[in-house]
């Protein structure tokens, strides 16, 4: 089994948020409504603060179920590729910091096989697009039958932002070489009808575990080589959370997408 490191997680923290906002706000609305039907003005406001609060609750709603899809996704990569052969180490929820801008980043893989950057998305339905393509399209369909597409930011495009900014840190510790950008999506109910020329997009029915075992690199990574990676990657997790502890935030433009929606 790989050796797995955790990151902080700012969409599990935001997730936390959420349920308690929710919870607050129906745990104040009763209170409201109590006091309302006390003084006596429930059939005055009480329908039009019944709407708000469900407005609210609606809104709050959406973005936990896409969260909470999110950190599903993230969940199964991280189950899949925790049986990758001991001599691998996998990180999860890192955040990069290189030139002043931020990535946060689903998985990151380094063993003797190349270092491998991987973004995960818990997409279901048809996935459309090319690798040029600015947005790639979902098709779904919907409980009653009905089919409608929903556009997405390209994944590929998102990875090579990510990848951009562990290489500049690995070149400043040392390591010149390749990084492999990959896009996986661990949803048994998406079909990929999309093509990227530089970035594998995996599925369920072919997993990391498969490309890993079928690649074969120019080069291997030497045992130093990847002590001075994973080296370099746990100083990341430091100063991510010393910047945490201290709520200093480098850069309001953090470069990742929650759009993990189903």
């Amino acid at each position: 089994m790989a050796r797995v490191y955790k990151a902080h997680n700012p969409l599990r923290i935001e997730t936390y948020h959420q349920i308690a906002l929710i919870t607050i706000l129906w745990f104040v609305s009763f209170f409201v409504f109590v006091t309302m039907d006390a003084l006596k003005i429930m059939q005055y406001y009480g329908f039009g603060y019944l709407g708000f609060v469900c407005l609210m609750t609606g809104y709050l709603g959406r973005k936990l179920k896409i969260n909470l899809n999110g950190l599903s996704g993230e969940n199964k990569a991280l189950k899949l590729v925790k049986s990758l052969p001991p001599d691998y180490t996998v990180f999860s929820n890192v955040t990069l910091l290189y030139e002043e801008q931020e990535s946060e980043t689903d998985l990151i893989i380094v063993g003797k096989k190349g270092v491998f950057l991987i973004e995960v998305k818990n997409h279901i339905g048809v996935i459309t697009g090319k690798g040029d393509d600015k947005r790639w399209i979902q098709f779904k369909e919907t409980k009653l039958g009905g089919k409608y597409a929903n556009p997405f930011y390209n994944p590929t495009k998102q990875v090579k932002t990510h990848v951009f900014r562990l290489s500049g840190v690995l070149k400043e510790a040392g390591y010149p070489y390749w990084i492999q950008g990959i896009v996986y999506f661990v949803n048994p109910l998406v079909k990929i009808e999309a093509y990227s020329k530089q970035i594998p997009l995996l599925t369920l029915k072919s997993s990391f575990k498969e490309y890993l075992d079928n690649l074969e690199p120019k080069r291997t990574v030497t045992k130093t080589e990847q002590k001075l990676i994973i080296d370099a990657i746990k100083e990341q997790i430091a100063l991510e959370k010393e910047r945490v502890r201290t709520k200093q935030e480098p850069n309001p433009s953090i470069h990742k997408t929650h759009n993990c929606s189903n």
